[in-house]
């Protein structure tokens, strides 16, 4: 799929797909590895993976055998890898192009980084607070600090065992078990809506959806997290809807508990509006809307444009291809 990225500020949205790669600014390759994986390779054991390694070598060999992908070594390509094990198997064969990633907790520098790369948001669970509009809502929200989700997780997830010996029992605090099934993400949903603020440790890697489902709720997050990249950051700061807490700060005991225990309603309101104000920007519409999701990814790819089209020059007209690693 080919596109022309226009400027957005006086547009409706910024792509337009075009029929003449001539004209296109990038490429959107149609290849959907999240779904590839969680279909064909979700145990990450063979031979029940092959399906999926098949079907991301015949991408690979499909794109190195097109003019376009030859003209640009795939620099003005895109491709969407969301699910920390999609693409597993050819991720470095394609690595010169622009991935739309959820983090970077499962890639080397060598594969994916902030400079060509895009983060994208979770598309959150629970539904859209929209009737979110009471006279006080700071009085209104009982639970100080909520979450709900599977406690024993992987890797950066690990967080979560260590909060639950902090937190759980605590009778300001809502810390479960709980998975998508049997009435969860009703029961979350609840939850996340009664609550001031919204505890969103790391899962498997460093993003988690929970980030996004209390962007949903209006419920101010609690970021814990230390190599955690956020969408949209060069738009967005964050500071003035989130709380971000290192690992080591939120397992000191007490330590989060007392500033949350003690939060201004004055700060918490200002924080609660500006999660109004940017909550759109979260929400995958279709078709896409100004300034959703789905546009600011757009956006985010737009800003890539001229150091493509400087790469793209340099190495048409270089005698010594990679001399200098800029």
């Amino acid at each position: 799929m080919m596109l022309y990225l226009l400027d957005s500020s006086s547009r409706p949205k910024t792509a337009i797909r075009v029929a003449d790669p001539k004209i296109a600014d990038v490429f959107f390759v149609p290849f959907f590895s999240s779904l590839s994986f969680n279909t064909h390779g979700v145990n990450m054991l063979d031979p029940e993976t092959e399906k999926d390694r098949l079907l991301q070598v015949e991408i690979v060999e499909l794109l190195h055998m097109s003019p376009w992908w030859q003209k640009s070594a795939g620099q003005d390509h895109i491709l969407v890898m969301h699910h920390p094990n999609a693409l597993r198997f050819v991720r470095e064969e394609l690595n010169s192009s622009i991935f739309v990633v959820a983090d970077f907790g499962r890639y080397s520098q060598r594969v994916a980084r902030l400079r060509k790369d895009v983060v994208a948001p979770y598309m959150h669970v629970v539904d859209t607070y929209v009737t979110d509009n009471l006279t006080d809502p700071f009085a209104a929200r009982t639970t100080v600090l909520f979450f709900r989700g599977t406690v024993k997780r992987k890797d950066d997830g690990i967080v979560r065992t260590k909060l639950a010996k902090l937190l759980q029992n605590h009778p300001n605090v809502v810390y479960e078990e709980s998975v998508a099934k049997n009435g969860g993400i009703e029961l979350a949903t609840q939850g996340m809506r009664k609550s001031l603020f919204c505890l969103t440790p790391a899962g498997d890697t460093p993003s988690s959806c929970r980030l996004f489902d209390a962007i949903a709720s209006h419920c101010v997050p609690v970021i814990i997290s230390d190599k955690l990249e956020l969408p949209f950051e060069d738009e967005l700061d964050y500071e003035e809807f989130c709380l971000i807490f290192s690992v080591e700060e939120a397992l000191t005991p007490g330590y989060i508990l007392e500033i949350l225990e003690n939060f201004s309603k004055e700060r918490w309101l200002r924080m609660w509006a500006n999660l109004k104000l940017v909550a759109h920007h979260f929400e995958y519409q279709h078709p896409a809307l100004k300034n959703d999701a789905v546009d600011m990814v757009w956006k985010q790819v737009k800003r890539k444009l001229p150091a493509i089209r400087l790469a793209k020059h340099r190495m048409k007209r270089l005698k010594t291809p990679d001399w200098w690693h800029w």
